[in-house]
């Protein structure tokens, strides 16, 4: 009887065992899965097929190829993520060391530990969370005796978060500091050229300029900041994670930074679009949603003007369109009402970016554009569809900015 008690036990262990794999290997799986899945909708989607007879069988056996790959495709993507912890038992080991460098008390609370997140991603957070956590330290944080005076505690308190939220990853830090100071901040962007002197930029648009490069609002250089190199590198890296950046100050309460990041880097799941000759695809979680405007619904904000707004029940939405980003700006552009309407969700606010056709949904292959390509504009790569075509995963933040890059 002990035997099999011990059998059991042994069978039991030997299902749970963990085995160590190189995530080199898990890449080069997850490449070859992406392969397949062009493979099977290039032979699924063949014209090979347009002449044959009876497809139902046929079409039968493909959606059920269909359906294996894309679980084959789920299951590959869970080998490559761990948990955001990783990343986390680093960054609390180098509080000690904040303390000791600033002279101030901190406490760092950590939530959602077990989160997990693309191990691709997970190699590239540390430096650009640490200097978030730098930057926490030294200029979010206040000095012991400024803290009592203000009827703060004595110590310090930074909060590191992660969860999932739909298909994105969100990691928070925040403290609760003296906040941003809007004041220093923006007499140093009209410095730099940034702002003119007398706009008054929103909040959510003038704490971008703290990204720029070389950008600083430290009076002196410290061991844990005030070269402005930081939070560049912080935006470049999570351009390059097809991440977003959001944050949000109150002075006198303190600053969050969030990060929003893809959980895999590899499959994206997509509608894919038609502009005139050109294709496109955005990632289902930006569209807000995917409308027929109306003529009563389309309206111009000025005579002669070509900024063009859309009425969606009681919101006003900006028209984007794409001919002024790709391609050269056609001198007479389609009227909004003969076209379908994305309405995508760009950080805060939503734009509506009109379109020729919208062709369907599907889980597509990721590309960066590198080289020259990577100047393309307001896009975060390519998508290579099984018919052998290659459309443009729009970046709808990029798009609402009018940036180039």
């Amino acid at each position: 009887m002990s035997a099999e008690v011990e059998t059991v036990a042994d069978k039991q262990a030997t299902a749970g065992a963990l085995l160590r794999v190189s995530s080199q290997k898990i890449s080069r799986l997850m490449d070859l899965v992406g392969e397949l899945s062009l493979s099977v909708t290039e032979t699924v989607n063949s014209p090979d097929l347009d002449h044959t007879g009876d497809r139902t069988l046929f079409e039968a056996a493909a959606h059920r190829l269909n359906m294996i790959v894309r679980e084959v495709q789920d299951a590959a993507t869970e080998l490559r993520l761990v948990p955001v912890d990783e990343v986390f038992k680093r960054l609390k080991r180098m509080i000690r060391e904040m303390e000791r460098q600033t002279g101030k008390r901190i406490t760092l609370e950590v939530i959602g530990a077990d989160t997990a997140i693309d191990k691709m991603v997970a190699d590239r957070l540390y430096d650009p969370l640490l200097h978030v956590l730098r930057n926490s330290a030294d200029h979010g944080l206040e000095q012991t005796d400024e803290r009592v005076a203000a009827g703060k505690s004595e110590k310090g308190v930074i909060t590191l978060s992660a969860a999932q939220v739909g298909s994105e990853v969100q990691i928070v830090v925040g403290d609760d500091g003296r906040g941003l100071n809007r004041e220093k901040i923006l007499s140093i962007a009209r410095k730099r050229g940034l702002y003119g002197p007398d706009e008054e930029p929103e909040p959510s648009k003038l704490w971008k300029v703290i990204f720029e490069p070389g950008f600083s609002t430290a009076e002196k250089v410290s061991n844990l900041s005030g070269r402005g190199v930081g939070m560049d590198v912080l935006n470049t890296t999570m351009r390059d994670l097809r991440g977003r950046i959001a944050v949000e100050s109150t002075e006198g309460e303190g600053t969050q930074v969030s990060l929003h990041i893809p959980v895999s880097l590899a499959f994206l799941d997509c509608i894919l679009l038609r502009q005139g000759t050109h294709l496109f695809a955005v990632p289902v979680e930006d569209i807000f949603e995917i409308v027929k405007p109306g003529i009563e619904s389309c309206m111009s904000i000025s005579a002669g003007s070509r900024a063009e707004m859309l009425r969606l029940r009681e919101r006003h939405v900006p028209v984007c369109r794409l001919e002024q980003f790709y391609g050269d700006a056609l001198p007479d552009l389609t009227p909004l009402s003969d076209t379908v309407a994305i309405v995508l969700k760009a950080g805060t606010r939503l734009i509506a970016v009109p379109v020729d056709e919208v062709l369907d949904r599907q889980q597509v292959v990721m590309k960066p554009l590198s080289g020259v390509l990577a100047k393309v504009r307001a896009s975060w790569g390519c998508a290579l569809l099984g018919t052998g075509e290659v459309a443009l995963v729009l970046d709808s933040e990029r798009l609402a900015a009018g940036e180039n890059a």
